[in-house]
């Protein structure tokens, strides 16, 4: 999960670098086309199957339901909001999992909080709130950056409802690397559909194409791809389904946002504020109390 945590905020900031220039709904079927295509190229060399049989009816159909929620609708939503709002504010808002994670697994799974879990979330919304209520220079920003927000935060929670419901499905697999990767792989398909049906919708969608003519966003989004949605997720599904609480994994996830933060600052120099940083250490501790 640490490793995943790493490797998608070299994605974000990667994606994040190349959303000045292509459309957020282009980035998103873009990466999720290409993931699928390096899936097919590591199932084909090491022999995997590109069929596994052995799930129910039920449970091919939660694999596609939660492509579209995760894949398809939920990183939509993720690319938009990282075009309205910085790298970092992003990884903030996004320690918000671990809190819907949380809730959807106790309506769903039967996951209970204790009071600890629930004191350390409320710690991680507090963090959140100071994220979104910061003062900034740029006062023309404002309105941007607050819609931004809000469609991070619904990206967090259809991301979070499209793990959840498949963690049933990953159980049942066992231990399976195999298995796993198949699942993430399939789990793609419809995510790759509903992106590319989000962006065609889009005006001019067909013009929008035109600017992947630059060698250098190209090169980005597939190596953002390839960190991200490919190794990240990988591994990320791996860790979730041996991790017993589903919430537990979602917390080690958040790490991710002292990467991304770093990255950003580093990469794209975005201002570390004293607010970010009171952020980060407020959302760090409300995670270390709810893992405790």
């Amino acid at each position: 999960m640490l490793i995943a945590a790493f490797l998608w905020s070299i994605a974000v900031v990667t994606f994040k670098s190349v959303s000045k220039n292509l459309s957020p709904f282009l980035i998103n079927s873009l990466k999720n086309t290409i993931a699928l295509f390096f899936f097919c190229i590591l199932f084909y060399f090491f022999e995997f199957s590109f069929w596994y049989s052995d799930l129910s009816i039920r449970g091919y159909y939660i694999i596609i339901i939660s492509g579209i929620l995760g894949m398809g609708i939920g990183d939509s939503l993720f690319v938009y909001s990282l075009s309205k709002i910085k790298a970092n504010q992003v990884a903030i808002i996004d320690t918000f999992a671990p809190v819907m994670n949380y809730i959807l697994s106790f309506f769903i799974l039967g996951t209970i909080l204790s009071s600890y879990q629930t004191f350390g979330s409320v710690i991680v919304i507090i963090a959140i709130l100071f994220v979104t209520y910061e003062n900034r220079i740029d006062n023309n920003q404002k309105q941007t950056d607050k819609r931004g927000v809000v469609f991070q935060i619904l990206a967090t929670f259809v991301s979070c409802l499209g793990i959840v419901i498949l963690k049933p499905v990953l159980n049942k697999v066992g231990g399976s690397i195999e298995a796993q990767l198949w699942i993430t792989a399939f789990r793609l398909i419809p995510g790759v559909v509903i992106a590319w049906v989000i962006f065609l919708c889009q005006k001019d969608s067909l013009q929008l194409l035109l600017r992947l003519k630059n060698k250098i966003i190209i090169k980005k989004m597939i190596f953002g791809t390839f960190v991200g949605t490919f190794l990240a997720l990988s591994f990320w599904i791996v860790g979730y389904a041996n991790i017993e609480e589903p919430p537990i994994a979602s917390i080690i996830g958040q790490s991710a946002v002292i990467f991304i933060t770093i990255f950003s600052s580093i990469f794209l120099k975005e201002k570390i504020t004293k607010t970010k940083i009171g952020s980060i250490i407020l959302a760090i501790i409300g995670v270390i109390i709810i893992v405790t």
